[in-house]
């Protein structure tokens, strides 16, 4: 399935392999490997990496969220993502998404 990065920030980010790092002003940390994107609720990201289970508060966080390719799997296409710019629940993202195509006519 191939998504535009473009919208990524609409769609729903469980099953994505992601990285994350912590947004405070005067850290220039490296990404993190966190494992796959199991759950999302309005506010937090909950990973699995190897049975170990994590939970990340989306406004404190920075995300590297790895877009797969069609011919690999584990390869593809990173894409960085404020974590304030996904705060929300997916299904109400995607409505505001509708909603700026519908007011930009």
């Amino acid at each position: 399935m191939r998504i535009n990065a473009k919208y990524m920030i609409y769609h729903d980010l469980i099953g994505f392999h992601a990285y994350v790092r912590p947004k405070l002003k005067s850290s220039k940390q490296e990404f993190s490997d966190v494992g796959i994107i199991i759950d999302e609720t309005k506010n937090m990201l909950i990973t699995d990496n190897n049975g170990t289970r994590k939970k990340f508060i989306k406004k404190e966080h920075v995300f590297k969220i790895i877009l797969p390719n069609d011919e690999n799997i584990n390869e593809g296409k990173e894409l960085e993502v404020n974590g304030e710019s996904i705060v929300g629940r997916p299904e109400n993202r995607l409505r505001n998404l509708k909603k700026k195509k519908w007011l930009r006519k």
